[in-house]
């Protein structure tokens, strides 16, 4: 059991090698794009709330 596990670190280990990295601009960059996208699609699911409350209020009386 554990030469299958130590065999499975070795592999994981050797694909982590293959990995390209993003440097830290990219991440700076793709933290702000989720980060605006996240906010815009919160905003509109506020709305989106806000209004369907109201006519559901005004259904209900």
């Amino acid at each position: 059991m554990f030469k299958r596990f130590r065999k499975f670190l070795t592999e994981v280990r050797a694909e982590f090698k293959k990995v390209t990295w993003p440097s830290r601009e990219q991440t700076l960059k793709q933290t702000g794009v989720v980060l605006v996208v996240v906010a815009i699609i919160g905003v509109f699911l506020g709305m989106v709330d806000f209004g369907l409350s109201g006519l559901v209020k005004m259904i209900i009386g």
